[in-house]
């Protein structure tokens, strides 16, 4: 709609609308013609603006409130009120106006606007044009009925607004309408109100989101801490079992060389070896000591054994910021060409599993 700056000294049409107190401060959009003029207030204007979002891709509508006055001769309508229709949202074949739907549009006319009357309707179809088609008359007709009822349907998309009355049982595009400037304090009241509850619902998703996703992080912490408990007690169970294992080496060890040296002391006392000639006793002293070194070996062996054993075992590696499974084949056996034993080792069907503060399995390679 083209946006003409209202010049009252050429308009013709003022004796049509003697005895109506006509707005001083106004804005003309269009050319407004005939006895029949459409008033709306600009806090109603910047109201239906927002409903009407480019960022809404589904119907929107609202209900106009005002008056209806009339002069001599002619008649004019002032739009100083709306409110956001719900049932006009995203179907309108879905839309009724039955008696539950008009109890709640009158009660909240009446807690905001206890001064006024429906006065008609808004749309705002988003990349539909500003034209009217069947469904969009019956609608109107059904529940909006007078020549004194006005929709005004807005395309943000295309830019395109148009005010539409009925006139010989049809809806007719208005050439034009006047945007009036006024202390509107229940139109600010209820915008203010609006934007309260609004982003009071979005403050309760943002904090219903940011709970759902505390409570994912906790149990994934969780998670992930038992997980760990796990693997430390069975690497601890097999450490240990590997410690016993060689205690109990020790200990035979010990006690097979105890049998020994008791038995040389009784083979010693009963052979008067105190009494034998140097040569004697060298040589058993001999046959001890070798004795001792095979025992010695043997215990040896067996705590080889299990450091061996214990050296096999699979190292634990911290995952670092910035690691990757081929960084860290490198840091481990100086070669990025482990990734798989790695992943294979791990459980990791992805590379990219892995984060930082997870400890993984460091296999040992046989080369």
């Amino acid at each position: 709609m083209i946006e003409i700056v209202y010049d009252k000294d050429k308009d013709t049409g003022e004796d049509a609308f003697d005895g109506i107190a006509l707005p001083k401060n106004i804005r003309q959009i269009g050319n407004p013609t005939g006895d029949r003029r459409i008033y709306i207030e600009d806090y109603v204007m910047t109201y239906l603006t927002g409903l009407a979002d480019p960022n809404s891709s589904y119907a929107r509508g609202a209900i106009l409130v005002g008056e209806c006055k009339k002069g001599n001769g002619g008649e004019a309508i002032f739009i100083s009120g709306a409110l956001a229709a719900q049932n006009l949202e995203l179907d309108l074949e879905e839309s009724t106006f039955d008696d539950e739907t008009w109890g709640l549009i009158y009660k909240e006319v009446k807690t905001h606007f206890p001064e006024l009357s429906v006065v008609g309707w808004f749309l705002s179809r988003m990349g539909f044009s500003t034209e009217v088609n069947d469904m969009i008359l019956k609608l109107h007709v059904d529940n909006f009925a007078g020549d004194d009822k006005v929709l005004y349907i807005m395309d943000s998309l295309e830019n395109e607004d148009a005010f539409y009355m009925m006139d010989r049982n049809y809806l007719c595009r208005q050439s034009g309408y006047y945007i009036y400037y006024a202390r509107n304090e229940a139109m600010q009241n209820f915008m203010i109100l609006s934007r309260g509850e609004d982003e009071q619902e979005k403050e309760d998703e943002e904090f219903e989101d940011e709970a759902v996703m505390k409570n994912y992080r906790r149990i994934m912490e969780e998670r992930a801490k038992t997980s760990r408990i796990e693997r430390m007690n069975r690497r601890l169970y097999a450490v240990c079992s590997l410690l016993a294992i060689a205690v109990l080496g020790l200990g035979v060890a010990v006690f097979s060389n105890y049998q020994m040296l008791d038995k040389m002391q009784t083979y010693i006392v009963a052979n008067n070896i105190d009494g034998m000639n140097a040569e004697a006793e060298t040589t058993a002293v001999i046959a001890v000591t070798k004795t001792d070194q095979k025992k010695e070996k043997s215990t040896e062996a067996a705590i080889n054994k299990v450091k061996n054993a214990t050296e096999n075992l699979p190292k634990y590696y911290t995952v670092q910021n910035g690691d990757t499974l081929s960084s860290i084949s490198f840091k481990m056996y100086n070669s990025v060409g482990y990734v798989a034993e790695l992943m294979e080792a791990n459980g990791l069907e992805d590379s990219d599993q892995i984060h930082e503060g997870d400890r993984i399995v460091i296999p040992t390679i046989k080369e």
